[in-house]
C-alpha cells in the first residue's frame, strides 16, 4: 500500500501522462491520497479501479482518500468521513475505510490524514491529535471490523514542528499522543517523504519527513520484511537536497508532486485468529 499527496491534484503544472506511468509503476493494491481537487480526473487515471474520496477538503478544497485495485481488496462497508479533525470546518477530514486482502490478505481499519499545515500550525495540530486518536478507538468499538484492533494511520501529517523548533519535538509528541491508543509510528528509510523550496528560496529544493506510517497491533506491518520507503525524487536523491530550475527541472518533483510516494509492503497474511 501508498500514501501519496499529490500536490492540488490536477494542478496546471502536473504532467498527467507522467502521474499515469508512476501510479501504474507503484504496482500497489491501494493508495491513500491528498489533495484531491477533482475525484473524477483522478479516476480517469485509474480506470477499473474503485475511488472513494472525502466530501469535504477545508478551505483550500483539499481532498483526501483512497484509490484500491478492486480485483486485490475488497472494502468491507462504507467509507467514513470524520469531521472531528477539521478544527470547525477549517481544515481537512479523515477519512476511514475497512479493508480486507483478496486471496487470504491482511484486514484491517485504514485512516487516511492530511492535518494542518506549517510550523504556525502546530498548536491546531495538538488539538487534531486527540481527535484522531478516539477516532482509532472509535472504529475499534464500532461500525465494519468491530472488535478487530488492526489499525493503520498514513497520510501528510505536516510534522514539521513548533515555531522555531525541530521537526523532532513534534514526532516526539506525536509518538505519545498516538501510542496512548496502541499505536506506533514506523520508521522510514532514508528519512524523508518531500520537499521544499527552503528558507533560502532559491533553486535548491530541501527534504522534508510530513508523510508518515502509523500501526497498531497489525502483525502483517511489524514483521521482519515490512518497511516504510519512500520512492521517486526522495530515493532518486537519496534524501539530500538537490537543484531543480525551470531550465533543468527535476520532473518528479516539478510536474507530479513535492511529495514522494511513500511505501507499506505488508506480509500477504491474516494475524487474526
Amino acid at each position: 500500500m501508498v500514501t501519496w499527496n499529490l500536490r492540488n491534484f490536477p494542478d496546471k503544472k502536473q504532467d498527467l501522462e507522467l502521474l499515469r506511468r508512476r501510479l501504474t509503476e507503484l504496482d500497489a493494491d491501494l493508495i491513500a491520497v491528498q489533495e484531491i481537487k477533482s475525484p473524477e480526473a483522478l479516476q480517469a487515471l485509474v480506470p477499473g479501479w474503485e475511488v472513494a474520496i472525502s466530501e469535504q477538503g477545508g478551505r483550500g478544497h483539499q481532498r483526501l482518500g483512497v484509490i484500491y485495485d478492486p480485483a486485490r481488496i475488497e472494502v468491507i462497508g462504507a467509507p467514513r468521513e470524520h469531521r472531528e479533525v477539521t478544527l470547525g470546518g477549517r481544515v481537512r477530514p479523515a477519512l476511514s475505510v475497512y479493508v480486507r486482502g483478496r486471496g487470504g490478505g491482511p484486514d484491517f481499519h485504514l485512516v487516511v490524514v492530511h492535518l494542518k499545515a506549517r510550523a504556525t500550525g502546530y498548536e491546531l495540530r495538538q488539538e487534531q491529535w486527540p481527535a484522531l486518536a478516539a477516532i482509532v478507538e472509535d472504529l475499534r468499538k464500532e461500525g465494519p471490523g468491530i472488535a478487530d484492533s488492526d489499525v493503520i494511520v498514513v497520510g501528510d501529517f505536516n510534522a514539521t514542528g513548533p515555531p522555531d523548533q525541530a521537526a523532532e519535538v513534534e514526532l516526539a509528541a506525536l509518538d505519545q499522543a498516538l501510542g496512548a491508543v496502541g499505536l506506533r509510528r514506523l520508521e522510514h528509510r532514508g528519512g524523508c517523504s518531500a520537499y521544499w523550496d527552503g528558507p533560502r528560496r532559491d533553486a535548491w529544493q530541501e527534504p522534508s519527513l510530513l508523510d508518515l506510517v502509523w500501526v497498531g497491533d497489525l502483525a502483517e506491518a511489524t514483521s521482519a520484511g515490512a518497511q516504510v520507503v519512500a520512492l521517486g525524487h526522495c530515493a532518486r536523491h537519496s534524501c539530500a537536497a538537490f537543484r531543480s530550475t525551470d531550465a533543468y527541472p527535476d520532473l518528479d518533483f516539478a510536474r507530479v508532486s513535492d511529495h514522494c510516494p511513500v511505501i507499506l509492503d505488508l506480509a500477504v497474511a491474516d494475524d487474526d485468529p
